[in-house]
């Protein structure tokens, strides 16, 4: 992975915009872009939150994008290049993002699950589809065993943001259920305060 690429997962995923305005290329899109520095190289980034006209999705946007890099300081090169994504661009994103979310929630909700049972009384950290972060806890108890399942609403970088009605396919594949309403609100995990972005349901796998 180019250590630019790699600072760009690891900086956008703590905030999706940088702290120094990338001023000629706010200026050539209209759009509110940011800087981004690894060692002599400059890149420029956009947190895009709504979807372009001519779109076709079920999703709302709310990911960043590394829109271009040049080397050696070279803000000017990175001024010229034809930084915005195409309608093509998008469209590709989205139509492979939904096939990657519903694959994972057939291959990754099962080790996930698994995984919980392993370490019962434990909350378990885990990554769906390489964007959204969730957390499981099971209880002890063998007649009742209570599942917890905790998920962000901040995707990681370059990622699509669910809709709500996804979301609530992705916590029902979690217990196996097709009734969203047996579900029930949970205000923590395990005992642990749920972080400021996430969500939590409980119930009993089906």
């Amino acid at each position: 992975m180019h250590q630019i690429v790699r600072a760009f997962v690891e900086r956008r995923g703590q905030s999706p915009i940088g702290q120094e305005t990338f001023r000629c290329g706010t200026e050539v899109t209209g759009r509110p872009l940011y800087t981004l520095h690894s060692g002599d190289d400059r890149g420029a980034t956009w947190h895009q939150e709504s979807v372009a006209p001519g779109i076709q999705t079920d999703y709302r946007l709310g990911m960043v994008w590394l829109l271009g890099v040049r080397p050696e300081h070279d803000y000017d090169g990175l001024c010229d290049l034809d930084l915005l994504p195409t309608v093509a661009d998008y469209q590709a994103f989205i139509d492979e993002a939904a096939q990657t979310f519903a694959r994972a929630l057939v291959e990754q909700v099962p080790e996930l699950l698994t995984l919980a049972d392993l370490h019962k009384g434990r909350v378990v950290e885990g990554l769906l589809a390489d964007t959204i972060r969730v957390r499981l806890y099971r209880d002890f108890d063998a007649n009742a065993p209570l599942l917890t399942v905790a998920y962000s609403s901040r995707p990681l970088p370059n990622a699509v943001a669910l809709l709500p009605s996804w979301q609530a396919r992705m916590v029902m594949a979690f217990f196996n259920t097709d009734e969203f309403a047996s579900l029930s609100v949970a205000n923590d995990i395990g005992g642990e305060p749920l972080a400021a972005d996430e969500s939590a349901y409980c119930g009993f796998p089906a």
